[in-house]
């Protein structure tokens, strides 16, 4: 048996984030949703999440979101967050298949 995953952007009116698939010889066994949470997604978070970090990291994250705006920036950093608990997920449940099957 084949296992796999696939991640996948979610649309924004849907909540955003990342749909994760399970897979099993290419039939989904399973996954879930990841969205970007919303209770982080607060302007004063985002500030504070700014204001805490070194110029060389308010770089990256305006680099990955291909903006100069610190808000993009936050919601680059909210999806990178998002993704890493899917793939986390995913990681988890390929490791829970026994390779003898």
């Amino acid at each position: 048996m084949r296992y796999s995953y696939e991640i996948s952007p979610r649309p924004a009116e849907l909540g955003g984030g990342w749909r994760l698939r399970l897979l099993q010889d290419d039939v989904e066994m399973g996954g879930g949703v990841f969205p970007i949470e919303q209770e982080k997604a607060d302007p004063h978070q985002g500030m504070t999440w700014w204001n805490a970090m070194a110029a060389v990291e308010r770089g990256h994250w305006l680099k990955v979101a291909a903006s100069a705006r610190p808000a993009d920036a936050y919601h680059a950093f909210l999806l990178a967050e998002a993704y890493a608990d899917a793939e986390s997920e995913a990681y988890a449940w390929l490791d829970s298949r026994n390779p003898e099957e």
